[in-house]
């Protein structure tokens, strides 16, 4: 091995093992945020999978990039601690600040709402507001949306402020006073609309819908499909009898 080998071949171990912790830490964070902040199906309805993958992406490239740069064989131990250091630090404080800011647009509520399900995410709701909520919906979940259901107000004062902030880019289901247990909501089957229509309108998704009916032990001709909506995309939620309970999504446009 050559001089110039032998000085080189430090520098790329110890990005190499520097890289390693990076990999595990990213595939820790990736279990965190798509088992329990946004499990399945919630991150291809949020779209949050390219925002994760751009976070850790950087963080993986610039911190080994980097410590390849400072890790010279000349440098004092003292020296070379200092700087990974501050790489590791930065790097930490970093990560910190996106995911961060992913857990702050994680679903925490999946209301109905009128004719439709709305995905509520942590950042469209005000936290103070949620001492205005029934007891047992007070808390923001941190495991997937919690269903729930959203009333009108029969109040005339009330019944136009919340047309004004439905106007602003605020819906009703964003809105903790005005949440209620999903399973005393009714109306939720009597809105909801035949399978058997959705499958015409979309012929491709029959064995899709066959699979969800078959795993909730029941014909797809019994099921009804629900509207679902956020701020990214447009979904339909499965439901069926006796009380309307949300059995599978499919991935396609239920207004029509």
């Amino acid at each position: 091995m050559s001089s110039a080998e032998r000085q080189k071949s430090p520098r790329w171990r110890v990005a190499s093992l520097h890289l390693g912790a990076c990999l595990f830490i990213a595939a820790l964070a990736a279990l965190l945020v798509f088992l329990c902040w946004y499990p399945s199906p919630f991150a291809a309805i949020t779209d949050v999978a390219p925002v994760f993958l751009m976070l850790v992406g950087i963080d993986i490239v610039i911190g080994p990039a980097l410590t390849l740069v400072v890790a010279k064989p000349t440098k004092r131990r003292a020296e070379l601690v200092r700087d990974l250091s501050v790489i590791a630090v930065l790097q930490l404080s970093a990560l910190a600040y996106g995911l961060h800011s992913v857990a702050s647009a994680r679903p925490v509520a999946l209301v109905f709402e009128a004719d439709l399900l709305r995905l509520v995410t942590a950042s469209d709701v005000e936290p103070d507001s949620l001492g205005e909520a029934p007891g047992a919906l007070r808390r923001l979940s941190w495991r997937g949306p919690t269903l729930m259901s959203a009333i009108k107000p029969t109040d005339a004062d009330e019944l136009l402020r919340t047309t004004e902030l439905g106007l602003a880019g605020v819906p009703l289901a964003a809105l903790p006073k005005y949440w209620r247990d999903y399973a005393t909501q009714a109306r939720v089957w009597q809105t909801a609309r035949p399978v058997p229509a959705l499958l015409t309108h979309y012929p491709n998704l029959k064995a899709d819908a066959a699979a969800i009916a078959r795993d909730a032990g029941q014909p797809p001709e019994a099921l009804r499909f629900v509207p679902l909506v956020s701020r990214q995309a447009s979904w339909v939620a499965l439901v069926a009898a006796p009380n309307a309970r949300v059995v599978g999504y499919l991935p396609v446009d239920g207004f029509f």
